[in-house]
């Protein structure tokens, strides 16, 4: 059974896809005619893949945070600076329109 990758991230074993709910079998999106075998072989494929992808996924992580780590510590301290920054102009800002609403209001009525 030959696995490809697909745009949306589904595995994908020959033509049916594990994400597949175009099929009548709620158990694992195919047209496996309620036969539990077919059923059960389609839900372990996919497994399989889906747990491949996570352990290679986990692998990178770590290696990533190996090669990476301090600069994309000291990247995550700018962004969360910078990010922090911006929330309290936008906080400010609200508070400002809500300041001059208030006053408008209470000047037409």
């Amino acid at each position: 059974m030959a696995s490809e990758c697909s745009t949306s991230g589904a595995c994908q074993t020959g033509a049916e896809s594990c994400e597949s709910s175009t099929g009548s079998c709620r158990a694992c999106g195919t047209d496996c005619c309620g036969d539990p075998i077919a059923c059960a072989m389609g839900m372990w494929s996919c497994a399989f893949f889906q747990a491949m992808k996570e352990a290679q996924v986990e692998l990178l992580k770590e290696k990533i945070k190996k090669a990476w780590g301090a600069k994309m510590d000291k990247a995550a301290d700018a962004v969360l600076e910078a990010m922090g920054t911006k929330w309290q102009s936008m906080l400010s800002d609200a508070k400002s329109k809500a300041d001059l609403r208030a006053k408008l209001q209470g000047l037409w009525q």
